[in-house]
């Protein structure tokens, strides 16, 4: 099966969102949004047992509302600003739980892009392995 950001299918964080069961999640990309790591917590933190997380950078190419601030350099509504706030706040107690492991691979360049899943029930069916390059997760 091939995933596409860039089609009317369901996109790779739809796809993970949807598919996802009970059990553990390695994800090793280049880069990954403060947006992205608030989406995994929202949809799919209650199922899993175990992240493992190896992130080349954490970056700001989210939407304007939910993308980091330069305060110095940039205007942004209050709106944006509150959400950016909240999504912030989601992905700091996400990465706090005991049961997510994150490392990052700064100054170093990482280009991987790899999403496994094991389910806690051992079916191979279950499984999956998503690999490739994408504009966004989230």
């Amino acid at each position: 099966m091939i995933l596409d950001n860039e089609n009317e299918n369901l996109k790779v964080h739809e796809w993970i969102a949807k598919y996802t069961e009970t059990g553990k999640l390695d994800i090793v990309t280049g880069y990954f949004t403060i947006g992205a790591i608030a989406y995994v917590s929202k949809e799919i933190n209650s199922k899993i047992t175990e992240f493992r997380l190896i992130l080349g950078d954490i970056v700001n190419f989210d939407p304007e509302d939910s993308r980091p601030l330069d305060l110095l350099n940039e205007n942004i509504t209050i709106e944006a600003a509150l959400k950016l706030n909240s999504l912030s706040q989601e992905a700091v107690n996400f990465l706090k739980q005991d049961k997510v492991s994150a490392k990052t691979l700064e100054p170093n360049f990482c280009h991987a892009k790899n999403y496994l899943f094991s389910p806690e029930k051992k079916d191979d069916r279950n499984n999956y392995f998503i690999s490739g390059s994408s504009k966004r997760l989230y």
